[in-house]
C-alpha cells in the first residue's frame, strides 16, 4: 500500500477521492496546522487514516499564514510513518503556497521522491526566480533587493536611486509572499516616506508594468506540459482594496492569446527547472503587445479559481497532479463541463449594510464571508476577502459578456458614517 501525506487543506478541497480507481491502494495521512484544520470538511476527514494537527509555523500569523505547519512537528510525523513504510512507497503532497518549502524540506530530509528544496526555491524567492529568467532571456520587470538599511540611513536619497533604476510608480513586495499580501505601489516620495522602512522580512523593489494581467495554469509531467490554460484578469490586483471585484475568466482554447501565453509560460518554467504537477504563472500583456513575466508558483491557483477550472475544462486537476506525483490513478472527471470562472469580493473599511448579488446572464454561486452588520477593515491581501463566487454558463460569449459587466459590480454596500 502507498502512503500519501497531505500538507494543508488549501488546494486540496476539490480533490475527488471517489474518482480514485482503487482507493484501497493508498492511505491518506493529513498534516494540518491548528488554525487550518477547521477548513477540512467532515466528509473529507473520513478519507484519512490519520490526521495530525500541528502547531502553526508562526506564533502570530496573518490569515495568509494560518495554514503554515511547524516544520519540526510535520517532519516528526513523516519520520514516524517511515518507521513502517519504505521511502519509495511514501509521497508528500502540498498545493498551498505557504507550505511548499516545508514539503520540499521534508522530502529532502528523508530522500523522498518529488521536488526537493533546491527545486522549489526558484518558485518561492522572487529575486532568484527573476535572476534565472533574465539569464534565459525571458522579459521580466526591472527589479532588485530592497535594503531597509538604506531607507533608514537616507530614505529620500534611496527613493531617488530606486526611481532612477525602475521608474515611477514602482512596487515593493515580499520576495516570498502570495495573494498580493504585503505589496505596496509607491507613486511618489511622500508615499515612500510614509512606509515603515523595515518590513521585518526580505523585500524586493520592482518596475510597475502597465498592462492587462493574465495567469497561465500548467500541469507538467516529466518536464512536459500535459495541460495549459489561460485566464484574463478583470483588474490588476492593486485595484481590489479600492473596492473593485477581482475576477479572472478562463479563456476559450481557440483564443489566440492562449497558445502564445502557454508557450511563454513553458519557456519560463523550463528556465526554472519545472517540477511535476501544477504551476500558476502571472504575466502582463502591454499596450505594445509585449508579454512581461510577473511571477510563478509551483502549485495551482488559489481560492475558488481551481474549482472554476475543473468545471470549465472538465478535468479533476488535483487528482491529475496527485496521480503524477504518487502514481495512484484516477478516473476521468465525471461532472458537467461548463464555462466557469471565479471572482473575489473586495472589502473596504466600514459597516456592512447590504450584500448585493450580481445581475448577470450566467448562473452565480456566492459564498459570503461577511454578514450585514459586520464591521470590516480594508486589506491588500486577496485572502482577507468578503467572499468568493463562481460564474458559469454553457454559452462562452454570454459568460465573457458577464465578465465585463463585473467591472461595475460592487458586492458590498456600507452604512454611511454618522
Amino acid at each position: 500500500m502507498k502512503t500519501a501525506v497531505i500538507i494543508s487543506t488549501r488546494g486540496f478541497g476539490v480533490f475527488r477521492r471517489d474518482l480514485l480507481e482503487d482507493p484501497a491502494e493508498v492511505r491518506l495521512i493529513g498534516v494540518f496546522a491548528d488554525r487550518d484544520i477547521e477548513n477540512l470538511a467532515a466528509e473529507q476527514r473520513d478519507w484519512f487514516e490519520q490526521i495530525h494537527v500541528v502547531r502553526c509555523g508562526l506564533d502570530d500569523p496573518t490569515p495568509m499564514l494560518y495554514s503554515l505547519v511547524d516544520l519540526a512537528e510535520a517532519r516528526d510525523v513523516v519520520g514516524g510513518l517511515l518507521d513502517d513504510t519504505e521511502p519509495a512507497d511514501l509521497t508528500v503532497h502540498c498545493y498551498d503556497e505557504q507550505n511548499m518549502l516545508v514539503a520540499a524540506e521534508i522530502r529532502t530530509h528523508f530522500g523522498i521522491q518529488g521536488p526537493h528544496l533546491d527545486d522549489i526555491l526558484p518558485f518561492r524567492d522572487k529575486c532568484l526566480m527573476k535572476d534565472l529568467l533574465v539569464k534565459a532571456g525571458v522579459r521580466v520587470p526591472k527589479f532588485g533587493h530592497y535594503a531597509a538599511e538604506r531607507f533608514a540611513a537616507d530614505a529620500e536619497g534611496y527613493f531617488g536611486e530606486l526611481v532612477a533604476e525602475v521608474g515611477l510608480p514602482f512596487i515593493l513586495k515580499p520576495i516570498d509572499a502570495a495573494a498580493a499580501e504585503g505589496v505596496y505601489k509607491v507613486a511618489d516620495l511622500a508615499e515612500f516616506l510614509a512606509l515603515e522602512g523595515d518590513f521585518g522580512r526580505a523585500y524586493e523593489y520592482e518596475e510597475f508594468v502597465e498592462g492587462t494581467m493574465y495567469s497561465v495554469n500548467i500541469v507538467s509531467r516529466d518536464g512536459k506540459t500535459v495541460f495549459g490554460g489561460v485566464t484574463e484578469y478583470l483588474v490588476n490586483s492593486f485595484e481590489v482594496p479600492g473596492g473593485k471585484v477581482n475576477a479572472d475568466i478562463n479563456l476559450i482554447d481557440s483564443d489566440p492569446r492562449v497558445a502564445r501565453m502557454v508557450a511563454f509560460a513553458d519557456e519560463a518554467l523550463d528556465a526554472l527547472g519545472r517540477p511535476d504537477g501544477g504551476s500558476h504563472l502571472e504575466l502582463f500583456l502591454t499596450a505594445d503587445d509585449e508579454l512581461v513575466f510577473l511571477e510563478v508558483a509551483a502549485r495551482f491557483k488559489g481560492m475558488a479559481g481551481l474549482a472554476a477550472m475543473q468545471r470549465n475544462y472538465g478535468i479533476a486537476f488535483v487528482n491529475l497532479a496527485f496521480e503524477i506525483e504518487s502514481g495512484v490513478r484516477s478516473r476521468p472527471y465525471d461532472g458537467e463541463q461548463v464555462y466557469c470562472y471565479d471572482g473575489v469580493v473586495p472589502k473596504t473599511h466600514g459597516t456592512v449594510a447590504e450584500l448585493v448579488e450580481p445581475e448577470l446572464e450566467s448562473d452565480v454561486e456566492m459564498t459570503w464571508k461577511v454578514r450585514v452588520g459586520d464591521v470590516v477593515e480594508k486589506s491588500n491581501s486577496l485572502l482577507a476577502n468578503g467572499g468568493t463566487f463562481l460564474v458559469s454558463n454553457k454559452d462562452y460569449d454570454a459568460a465573457y459578456r458577464d465578465f465585463r459587466r463585473l467591472a461595475d459590480y460592487r458586492p458590498i454596500r456600507y452604512a454611511q458614517a454618522d
